[in-house]
């Protein structure tokens, strides 16, 4: 019943996200114009993917939109940034991960090596917390949703040892291990045991 409950959930969040549907024939672009602020400079739109528009910052719902597994040793491009910023990267990319630091700064993942975006300083590296493996992955897809679904940030992390297929359910997303170990520090470790089974979580690093 809370799996159902914690998909339903996500479901109702996902529908009422107001979007607007693009379709666009080049590869992403930015314009050459760069005003030098802070802030991100406008972007050119294209892309060969359908792309979701979010019109406003809603933090769960980018939470409910975010990617749902990340290959071991994917390379990726990361920023810290304000949520208005928050909201232009991720309306300019199909997949991306979302967390929040703090009241108003997020740490945003593209899972696209490389990435520059005028006016940011990128990053390349990802630490999470490991909550349990296993090589079932409908089991940490359900524990996934039921996360998502009480407002963490929650996907599984796949990779390959001895020819088997492996899933990790992981718990945000941060740019360095102090972070991340702050975090884990702050757990209400039982609220979270209430939700989901884990075997002796730990902070770990998911990029190379």
């Amino acid at each position: 019943m809370l799996f159902l409950a914690s998909t339903i959930f996500l479901y109702v969040k996902k529908a009422a996200v107001k979007v607007d549907v693009i379709y666009i024939p080049k590869p992403l672009e930015l314009n050459k114009e760069n005003s030098g602020s802070e802030k991100l400079p406008e972007f050119s739109l294209p892309s060969t993917e359908t792309m979701i528009n979010f019109e406003e910052f809603d933090y769960n719902k980018l939470i409910a939109h975010s990617i749902e597994i990340l290959e071991k040793g994917t390379e990726v491009s990361t920023f810290v940034v304000d949520k208005e910023n928050a909201l232009k990267i991720v309306n300019k990319y199909k997949s991306f991960l979302i967390n929040i630091l703090s009241e108003n700064t997020y740490f945003v993942v593209l899972p696209i090596k490389d990435v520059k975006i005028p006016g940011l300083i990128s990053g390349k590296s990802v630490y999470t917390i490991f909550l349990k493996t296993g090589e079932n992955p409908e089991q940490i897809f359900q524990d996934m949703m039921t996360l998502k679904a009480n407002g963490y940030v929650s996907y599984s992390m796949r990779f390959k040892r001895n020819n088997k297929t492996f899933y990790t359910l992981c718990l945000g997303a941060f740019p360095d291990i102090d972070t991340a170990k702050e975090y884990f520090n702050s757990l209400d470790l039982e609220k979270l045991r209430s939700l989901v089974v884990t075997y002796g979580p730990y902070v770990g690093k998911i990029t190379p």
